[in-house]
């Protein structure tokens, strides 16, 4: 459980300096924490719990399906919304996804100790 709220803490303290930097604005607009809430759970389900934690998917399919909703993601964006694919927008999403994998890790792996320990 530590290492679960640690790891969240870190990557709330991480994302605020982040679009502070990045970004020039400390809190999101909707449609971006859209953008952001959708590679943050990609992260966490198909990377995190699906392939890192439960082995349910091989890496190379995970590769694929995160790749592919992130393009579709990134194409939408593209075409309908001034995120034109700068590297800060690009980077943000590494950063999304990484914490999601990371959070999703650590999450599936308390829930499965504190089950076995009930």
């Amino acid at each position: 459980m530590k290492k679960l709220v640690f790891s969240f803490i870190v990557g709330i303290v991480l994302l605020y300096f982040l679009n502070i930097a990045m970004l020039k604005t400390p809190l999101l607009d909707l449609h971006w924490s859209i953008h952001a809430g959708i590679r943050f759970l990609i992260g966490f389900i198909l990377l995190g719990v699906s392939f890192f934690y439960a082995h349910a998917l091989r890496f190379k399919t995970a590769v694929y399906i995160t790749a592919c909703i992130v393009a579709t993601d990134y194409i939408y964006d593209y075409y309908a919304h001034p995120y034109r694919f700068n590297l800060e927008i690009i980077l943000h999403g590494i950063f999304m996804m990484t914490w999601g994998a990371i959070l999703g890790y650590l999450t599936a792996k308390y829930l499965k100790e504190k089950l076995m320990r009930n």
